[in-house]
């Protein structure tokens, strides 16, 4: 009994040591197959398969041939888990040794059920039938087998991080940017230009690594990138062809892109947006990079300087504005070969019987300023909250218009007061009350309740307010901790119950005037000529009482006096209808009639 356990052991070391040598025989065996391609290409997509570079990712190839003997072959496609998923040949006979022919075998991503085999690795397995051999693809040698990747779907590609987030910055204009989700292939960076009209714009790309980050030197063609805001995207190819990208879609939704923006900013400036009393200093904050930069000021619209300076690059500025008069002037900045200008409001030295508002809120509205980083102007037109201290990076849209307007009163000697919605609603500057009547000079779009209700409240009290602006009065918007917060949509009623309809841009009819109650058209010839263009008011609601009117049809006005409370309101929805008073007769004349309404 006591032999027995050195007896087993004794079995047990021949059966290993015979396993051993059987292992190394067939390893130094001749192989069986020989030509063993790679699969062609490694990954397919049998969903949305496509031609990619002159290669066919609709399917794979594997192809060998027989080295020795003729047989047949079963030729099968195995999942990870080792289970016959396709069939890709059955008893296909083979010719071996000196008639070896090579064959090719495909496979598209298709089990044997018809379904479509799930993403991952798979291996093809050949079975010599009259041998009972069966051989798994590989390159021999003992490596791991060949594979075909099945990919249906595409990576998904994210930017991170991109820093600085303002260029050019310092010495160095170069931007970093990390970014995820290539799944170890490389990228394609590309540079969006979203502060453009319409969709963005691609100005520039260039291929990274695969390690997550990439670098951007600031440039654009060879030449230093165009002052603007710039929207990083990735685009990322796979094994399959199958193409990700980097916002998804274009333009990118609300929220999906935080991170992802750079800002290219030569010279800006941030202007009070509130009036600065005729003679006083205005403080304009400046930003050139640092650099040294000279400035100018200018009544809008005219060429004469009225005061000019330099900086070696300080944040601040203090410009000293004409003691004479009220006026809309233009702060010129200029750093090297970029420069911008912003308006200033200076308010009257002395009372008047017409206050003329300015829409800073709408200029800052619509400034194309990136305030979240995510590459995509930050406005109240898209919905956003928008900083009320941020910078302009030009003159806003309408201001030539507005400018037009004061122009046009100074030179006819009509005295007025300035504000801008933003000083009445701060409470800096001129009020509504004390003026016989007031000038909303241009789109008030964004309503904030404060002021809606005190407009309301100083017409129904007697007071006269004429409204130049299209789409104007017709959203809300809510003044908050600095920021215009909760941009609402726009309406089709303005807050004086007049109701409008979209812009008519190309009209041949004529504009008449129907009734004049409040007699706008008293030394007019009741036709207003020059004007292609204009947003039809189509009703009136009440307590308003329509008064006057002038237009195509009683249902599509392009004026409109309407009597509420003790108080008149009167549109005139004329695209540029300031601007066309220095050479429009009719323009002037209707003016005239308003003037009189205005101050009676």
């Amino acid at each position: 009994m006591r032999r027995l356990p050195a007896f087993v052991f004794a079995v047990l070391a021949i059966a290993t040591a015979g396993a051993f040598f059987i292992v190394q025989h067939l390893k130094v065996t001749t192989p069986l197959l020989a030509g063993v391609f790679p699969p062609a290409p490694a990954a397919i997509n049998p969903v949305a398969g496509q031609v990619c570079g002159g290669v066919d990712h609709r399917r794979a190839q594997v192809s060998f041939y027989l080295l020795h003997r003729s047989d047949s072959v079963d030729v099968y496609v195995r999942d990870a888990s080792g289970t016959v998923v396709a069939t890709l040949a059955t008893g296909r006979y083979m010719p071996g040794g000196t008639h070896a022919r090579r064959e090719a075998f495909y496979w598209n991503g298709v089990e044997d059920s018809g379904a479509v085999a799930p993403d991952g690795y798979y291996t093809i397995d050949v079975d010599l039938i009259h041998q009972g051999r069966s051989i798994v693809l590989s390159p021999g040698n003992g490596a791991p087998p060949y594979t075909i990747k099945v990919e249906t779907q595409p990576p998904h590609p994210v930017v991170r991080a991109v820093a600085p987030a303002v260029v050019p910055a310092g010495r160095s204009g170069a931007v970093s940017i990390r970014f995820s989700g290539n799944e170890g292939h490389a990228a394609t960076v590309q540079l969006y230009r979203t502060d453009v009209p319409g969709r963005p714009e691609l100005i520039a790309s260039f291929v990274t690594g695969t390690m997550g980050s990439a670098r951007w030197d600031g440039r654009v063609a060879g030449q230093p990138a165009p002052a603007g805001i710039y929207l990083v995207g990735l685009s990322v190819t796979d094994a399959a062809c199958n193409t990700g990208h980097f916002p998804a879609r274009l333009p990118p939704p609300p929220g999906t892109t935080r991170g992802a923006g750079v800002t290219v900013r030569y010279a800006a400036a941030q202007p009070p947006l509130t009036p600065v009393p005729a003679g006083a200093l205005a403080t304009v904050e400046v930003d050139t990079r640092g650099r040294p930069y000279t400035w100018a000021l200018r009544r809008m619209g005219q060429r004469e300087t009225l005061a000019h300076g330099d900086s070696a690059g300080a944040r601040e500025l203090h410009v000293r504005l004409p003691a004479r008069e009220p006026g809309l002037y233009e702060l010129a900045i200029r750093t090297g070969t970029h420069r911008t200008t912003v308006p200033l409001v200076a308010g009257a030295p002395r009372p008047a019987p017409v206050l003329v508002v300015l829409p800073a809120l709408t200029w800052q509205g619509l400034s194309l300023v990136d305030s979240t980083g995510d590459g995509l102007p930050t406005t109240l037109a898209a919905g956003d909250d928008v900083p009320l201290s941020r910078w302009l990076v030009g003159p806003p849209p309408g201001l030539e218009d507005e400018a037009a307007l004061l122009d046009y009163l100074a030179a006819t000697h009509r005295p007025f007061d300035l504000t801008t919605d933003l000083g009445l609603v701060y409470g800096l500057g001129p009020r509504l009350a004390g003026h016989r009547g007031v000038i909303l000079a241009g789109s008030e779009r964004w309503l904030p309740e404060t002021l809606r209700a005190a407009l309301l409240g100083y017409v129904r009290d007697g007071g006269h307010v004429l409204s130049l602006g299209l789409q104007s009065l017709r959203a809300g918007v809510r003044i908050s901790g600095g920021e215009a917060r909760d941009p609402g949509p726009l309406s089709a009623t303005d807050a004086f119950g007049l109701r409008h309809a979209p812009l008519v841009a190309h009209s041949r009819a004529l504009q008449l005037a129907i009734s004049d109650r409040l007699s706008l058209f008293a030394h007019a010839s009741g036709y207003l000529q020059g004007f292609s263009a204009y947003e039809p008011i189509t009703g009136v609601q009440p307590p308003g009482r329509l008064l006057t009117s002038a237009g195509p049809t009683p249902g599509s006005l392009s004026v409109a006096g309407v009597q509420l409370g003790a108080g008149t309101v009167i549109e005139v929805g004329f695209p540029g209808f300031a601007s066309s008073l220095a050479r429009n007769l009719d323009a002037r004349d209707l003016f005239s009639g308003i003037w009189t309404e205005l101050t009676g």
